[in-house]
């Protein structure tokens, strides 16, 4: 099919037909099916300010969401897990009224937090603020650490994980994937360590004791799986494609090692914003290689901060081979494309998860054999398909 003709049926067949002209594409409403939250209550912006302590394995959060109040209502349940609340209130939007304060009741077994209000709320916008404080685990759920050596001296990074339900472990929100909102967030960390999230750093101010509060750029409307932070002693180089900053972010002393990574999503963020008919719509995009690898996945395609384990960016000319090179540019190929299937266009539930991940793949094999003809990718794939 034709490169064009191909993009117009994909943003259709996603409901992304206005996109593609500019015009913004209706918002979907959860449904009975699509949702396991009362519907009554939609946020549209998530205003969050947090400070991890590494050591402690914990962090504090002040999360301030814009809600719709949908119908008249005397609670408001989103998701939080493993996070233990100080205070929740109601304020209505763009008004000084004093805040409403709430009674907090958890539900541990469906990973939900209710507040109940003295007075019912009618329908309306309003401000819900929410404090309280989390953990820093060590697997690959919420936020975690991961430790490792550098010139024989122990670091440790901070990564997030939020696939398929784990916003709700850092962020008490809708964690649902077709609640979508904006979301602006600032991260007070110490003042030698590099904190990346899917935007661009907006603001960056030193604090007391040597430490500095930065403050990311507004994310566009996305759904809260798709939220990123990392945060540590990394290095960073990068190239512009098009209006694109591409960015490869690892830790100190291997960047030379991801290159070729950065060579690979450079030719293939080209390909993409062509064959797509819709640039990357985001300022900056960074490929995150962190150390270590987990048995339940590779890589992770946030919107604008890919993150991906070593094995899946680095290329170490000491041992690595033809086979890891084609491994690299694949990764980049899959989690690349994702950036449009998946995130800008993002299935209404879970059970949905097999066509964003089956269209990833194949434009996986399909750009790679494009871009790399000389690999005889379809040969390679038939004649591993055929061994005993």
């Amino acid at each position: 099919m034709p490169r064009i003709l191909l993009s117009a049926a994909f943003f259709a067949l996603t409901g992304l037909a206005d996109a593609a002209s500019a015009k913004p594409a209706p918002l979907l409403t959860p449904t009975a099916t699509t949702s396991q939250l009362p519907r009554n209550v939609r946020p549209s912006h998530y205003a969050v300010s947090t400070t991890p302590d590494k050591a402690a394995s914990s962090f504090t959060a002040q999360v301030v969401i814009s809600i719709d109040v949908l119908a008249p209502t005397s609670t408001i349940t989103l998701n939080a897990a493993e996070l233990t609340f100080n205070s929740a209130s109601l304020l209505a939007a763009n008004a000084n009224t004093s805040p409403d304060p709430a009674r907090i009741s958890l539900d541990a077994d469906n990973e939900t937090a209710t507040f109940t209000f003295a007075h019912p709320i009618s329908r309306g916008k309003y401000r819900l603020a929410l404090n309280y404080t989390g953990l820093i685990g060590t697997q690959a759920a919420g936020l975690f650490s991961l430790d490792y050596e550098v010139a024989g001296v122990r670091q440790r990074a901070l990564y997030t994980q939020f696939e398929n339900s784990d916003a709700r472990r850092v962020i008490a929100s809708w964690d649902e994937p077709a609640y979508k909102a904006t979301f602006a967030l600032e991260v007070n960390l110490p003042g030698d360590e590099v904190a990346v999230s899917n935007m661009p750093i907006e603001q960056s101010t030193p604090q007391p004791g040597g430490r500095k509060l930065v403050r990311f750029a507004q994310s566009p409307t996305m759904s809260t799986y798709l939220l990123f932070y990392g945060q540590g002693n990394f290095e960073r180089a990068s190239v512009r494609v098009g209006a694109t900053e591409l960015g490869l972010i690892t830790k100190p002393g291997v960047l030379p090692q991801g290159q070729f990574s950065l060579e690979a999503s450079a030719a293939v963020l080209r390909e993409y914003n062509d064959y797509f008919g819709l640039p990357f719509p985001l300022p900056k995009l960074d490929n995150i290689a962190a150390p270590g690898r987990s048995q339940f996945f590779g890589a992770m395609e946030n919107w604008g901060a890919i993150f991906t384990f070593e094995y899946g960016l680095l290329l170490d000319p000491a041992i690595s081979t033809q086979l890891d090179k084609q491994r690299v540019f694949t990764f980049a190929a899959h989690e690349i494309a994702h950036q449009w299937f998946g995130d800008l266009v993002t299935m209404q539930w879970w059970d949905d998860l097999w066509l964003n991940e089956g269209f990833a793949s194949w434009m996986e094999g399909r750009t790679t054999a494009l871009l790399h003809p000389e690999w005889h990718t379809a040969l390679a794939s038939s004649i591993r398909a055929s061994a005993p």
